[in-house]
């Protein structure tokens, strides 16, 4: 005789979980997790809601990577850097300042291999091929790029050449030795014991005996004529020389960050285990001196093999992160790091990649180099050292080399902490990875966001409590690059979302004085009225229902309404349309099939844009204000239910959900459907509905039943329409032999 169990389904806080945990029910997470996890949002609460949608601001030049920029808390800006320019939009994608090409020397293939840190009012950016550059806030409306120059010491002048504060390393073989022609003056002649130098070490620094040189003039690869800005011990040959560290000949940091009022480099292209830091608040001077504790700091990671420093990052420490593994160098409240203290300390071999690590919710998220794992860098006072946990192997499926990476502490509505990582492998390219967390709740989970089929994300960042990202869109004008911005709830539904406004059909006229009564003749028409559209004349305030339209030719109509005019119109006053059916929509859509239309808590259902960039509605009229963009598809399927009974685990056994009851909040549209099954939707039915009311959203238990047996049952839920829809729990009624 059939038996039957139930189960409930109280979270989803683990969010997707990997495959290959179908048969892991003795783990917590499986009855929390889920087989898939597609475009919903977890709730601090454990449960889902359908992520929250975008917004179209502007349309950008071509690939373009983000990078916040927040100057104090009511003044931010986004930096879209493209190839070779700049553009600086506000948070609501108006244009500050636009097209900055000068001293932009970043390429696209380099746009996300580039590292940034801020003060103040300039950001600094890094590329181990790229010259350092800044971006420098001027004005409000103002914003400069500009190179990175080191402090020079303009008390040690020789021929209108001033010392410098570079750091220097010996790149040559350490048997190689220069000598000067002389031990002081300019265009004096040095000469190297072999081949050193190229034509681009022209302008760049050299130190003999510690004291400092300016090449002038190459002549040949063993020799090259100098101004001397300190006077040379002797003119003998010196193995004890050193050229500076950054240049054009040996390439330039790929890592920066400030830390303890100093700011940092790392990873010089030819030195790629170099870490040098500037002097304390002298953030131009990176001049060694004599060591002393306020002095700049020029050290390198020695390892059993090259590490390539790849990001710095300030937290309780300063954080190292390389090819090879991760460091730190240790400091105190009380203890600062100086050139005396320095030392780099090893904690974990992982290895990071390029995307930029990000603190989150007390520990440090980093990419490994594979690509494959997402880590946790953080100080473990048990064993007080640092440790690299993974905290994706639970969903290690949704993690594809991921190129950028952000961090959400929660928004104007939601207190949800999110960290994004943008895929940019081969699978799941141009899809984020959404991490979610709560530490001390011991709560952790995964989900994927996905957009139109076809269309990628493919930058993203976090500004204050706002998250933007540009999309990479397959449009019937080709393949555009816009800035969207996402929404803090889901009350926006539709992706690249914008809002309509009523197309007024041209210019509608009365047509003759002294009109009175229950119609009213008008012209200046280029598209006809419509039966139920409703308008107001000009000077008067009644609005107008359209019941029947007679065309009495060249735009020309007469108008029967649902009302006697309120007052007799002036011949030519103005005709407004407030509800139709054909709306203006943004020209981003022209031409587009599958374009949705929400308004309301109500869809209106899938258009196609016009070339004049129009829908015409097809049910009934609306204002200004339909909201248009494209719809994606949240997608929630259980784990295999099992369940422990009498006999043991039911796993592998035929059994049947034949009820399922789901506990929504504020919900609009639902369906479900269990293994095998096809989609059952839920109607949600009101007994204070009327026509052209709104329809309310439901909060509470609703019933679905089901047919069919299966040995890995699932139940599966998802959306026909683009409306809100919140998931707080399932209850199952299972049956079994």
């Amino acid at each position: 005789m059939p038996r039957k169990v139930r189960q409930v389904y109280t979270n989803f806080s683990a969010g997707e979980l990997n495959p290959l945990l179908n048969s892991r029910t003795d783990a917590q997470s499986y009855f929390e997790g889920a087989k898939q996890c597609r475009n919903w949002y977890l709730l601090d609460e454990g449960g889902l809601m359908r992520r929250p949608a975008t917004s179209y601001l502007a349309t950008l030049v071509g690939e373009t990577r983000l990078i916040p920029f927040i100057f104090s808390e009511d003044e931010v800006a986004i930096f879209a850097l493209s190839n070779n320019r700049l553009d600086v939009y506000n948070s609501s994608g108006s244009a500050i300042a636009a097209n900055i090409t000068t001293n932009c020397n970043w390429t696209t293939a380099q746009l996300f291999e580039l590292n940034f840190a801020q003060f103040g009012d300039t950001v600094f950016l890094t590329h181990r091929d790229n010259p350092i550059r800044e971006i420098k806030r001027t004005s409000a409306s103002s914003f400069s790029v500009s190179a990175f120059e080191f402090e020079e010491d303009d008390s040690v002048t020789v021929g209108g050449v001033n010392k410098t504060t570079q750091p220097f390393y010996k790149y040559a073989d350490t048997s190689i030795t220069l000598t000067p022609a002389a031990t002081s003056g300019t265009g004096v002649t040095i000469t190297a014991s072999a081949d050193t130098f190229v034509s681009n070490h022209n302008g760049t620094y050299i130190r003999i005996g510690g004291k400092q040189c300016k090449i002038t003039n190459y002549t040949s690869a063993t020799s090259v004529d100098v101004t001397i800005l300190e006077a040379l011990a002797s003119t003998s040959a010196d193995l004890d020389w050193e050229e500076q560290l950054i240049s054009a000949v040996r390439g330039y940091p790929q890592a920066v960050s400030f830390h303890d009022n100093r700011l940092w480099f790392g990873g010089v292209k030819s030195k790629p285990s170099a870490i040098i830091g500037s002097e304390i608040s002298g953030y131009r001077n990176f001049d060694v001196g004599t060591g002393l504790d306020s002095q700049s700091i020029n050290v390198a990671i020695t390892s059993d093999k090259v590490n390539e420093v790849r990001h710095l990052v300030s937290s309780r420490n300063l954080q190292i992160f390389t090819d090879a593994g991760e460091y730190y160098i240790p400091s105190s409240d009380t203890t600062a790091i100086t050139p005396s203290n320095v030392s780099f300390l090893r904690q974990t071999p992982y290895g990071c990649n390029r995307a930029n690590p990000t603190p989150f919710d007390g520990a440090t998220l980093f990419s490994q180099k594979n690509g494959k794992t997402i880590r946790e860098f953080i100080f473990s006072d048990l064993e007080q050292a640092y440790k690299s946990t993974s905290v994706s192997v639970l969903s290690s499926q949704l993690i594809d080399a991921p190129k950028q990476i952000a961090m959400q502490t929660g928004n104007n509505e939601r207190a949800e902490q999110f960290a994004f990582f943008l895929n940019s492998g081969s699978t799941g390219g141009g899809k984020l990875a959404v991490f979610h967390s709560i530490r001390d709740e011991k709560i952790a989970g995964w989900t994927m966001w996905e957009t139109k089929t076809n269309d990628e994300f493919f930058s993203v960042i976090a500004l204050n409590e706002n998250l933007f990202v540009v999309t990479k869109r397959v449009l019937p004008s080709g393949t555009v690059y816009l800035l969207e911005k996402f929404s803090d709830t889901d009350s926006v539904t539709l992706d690249c979302s914008t809002l309509t406004t009523v197309y007024q059909k041209g210019t509608p006229l009365v047509n003759g004085a002294g009109q009175t009564g229950t119609t009213v003749n008008v012209d200046g028409f280029t598209a006809d009225p419509k039966v139920n559209e409703t308008f107001t004349i000009a000077g008067n305030a009644t609005e107008y229902e359209i019941i029947a339209v007679t065309n009495t030719g060249s735009g020309a109509y007469t108008l029967a309404l649902d009302k006697t005019l309120a007052a007799t119109p002036a011949d030519n006053a103005a005709i407004t349309i407030v509800n139709g059916f054909s709306h203006t929509v943004n020209a981003v859509y022209q031409n587009t099939t599958k374009v949705n239309a929400v308004y309301g808590n109500g869809s209106l259902g899938e258009y196609t844009v016009d070339s004049n960039n129009r829908i015409t509605l097809s049910n009934s009229p609306f204002p200004t204000g339909v909201r248009v963009g494209f719809n994606f598809t949240p997608i929630v399927e259980t784990m295999p239910l099992d369940k422990e009974v009498e006999t043991g685990p039911l796993t592998g056994q035929p059994r049947r959900i034949n009820k399922v009851i789901i506990d929504m909040s504020e919900g609009l549209d639902v369906k479900m459907k269990t293994t095998g099954d096809t989609y059952y939707p839920l109607v949600i039915q009101q007994t204070n509905f009327t026509v052209n009311s709104d329809v309310s959203a439901t909060t509470g238990r609703k019933e679905f039943n089901f047919l069919g047996y299966s040995k890995s049952p699932t139940i599966n839920i998802s959306q026909n329409d683009p409306l809100p829809l919140k998931i707080l729990g399932l209850a199952m009624e299972i049956t079994f032999a």
